[in-house]
C-alpha cells in the first residue's frame, strides 16, 4: 500500500473552530497509517499557525512535533528543488505547490490530498490530487 501525502491547508482545519465539517474530515485523514507531509509543510503550517491563529511559540511547537509524531516527514532536498522547478514548467503549478508535489512523488504517494490543487488532475503518471472536501 502507498502513502498518500497531506498538504497544509488540510492540516490547518483541524485548528479550525469555524469550519467543523472539514476539521472533522481532516481529523479522518490524520489517523490514516500511511500519511506524509514534508518539511515545507512543517514550515508552511507553523507559518499558518503563527499569522492565522496567533499561536505562541510553544504551542506552535508543539503543534509541529504533533504532526511530526503523526506522519512520516519527507525531507525537501535539493533534487526535490529541482524537480519541482521542472514540475512548475510541464504542469503550471505555482512554485510551492510544484515543490510539494515533488515531495509526493519522490515518496512514491498514489495520493496527494489539497484544497488548493485541481482535484483529479494526475501527475507523472503516479499521483492524484483528491480534494477531500469535495
Amino acid at each position: 500500500m502507498s502513502a498518500d501525502f497531506i498538504d497544509t491547508n488540510i492540516l490547518v482545519y483541524l485548528f479550525s473552530v469555524d469550519e467543523k465539517e472539514k476539521r472533522l474530515r481532516a481529523e479522518e485523514l490524520v489517523q490514516r497509517e500511511e500519511s506524509l507531509i514534508s518539511t515545507q509543510v512543517l514550515n508552511e503550517f507553523a507559518n499558518v499557525m503563527f499569522r492565522k491563529f496567533s499561536l505562541s511559540i510553544t504551542e506552535v511547537e508543539h503543534a509541529c512535533r504533533e504532526l511530526e509524531l503523526a506522519f512520516r516527514v519527507s525531507v525537501v532536498t535539493q533534487k526535490t528543488i529541482f524537480n519541482a522547478i521542472r514540475l512548475k514548467g510541464r504542469y503550471g503549478f505555482a512554485y510551492f505547490d510544484a515543490l510539494m508535489v515533488s515531495s509526493a512523488l519522490e515518496e512514491r504517494c498514489q495520493n496527494l490530498y489539497s484544497e488548493d490543487l485541481q482535484h483529479g488532475q494526475v501527475v507523472e503518471d503516479n499521483l492524484t490530487i483528491v480534494n477531500p472536501f469535495l
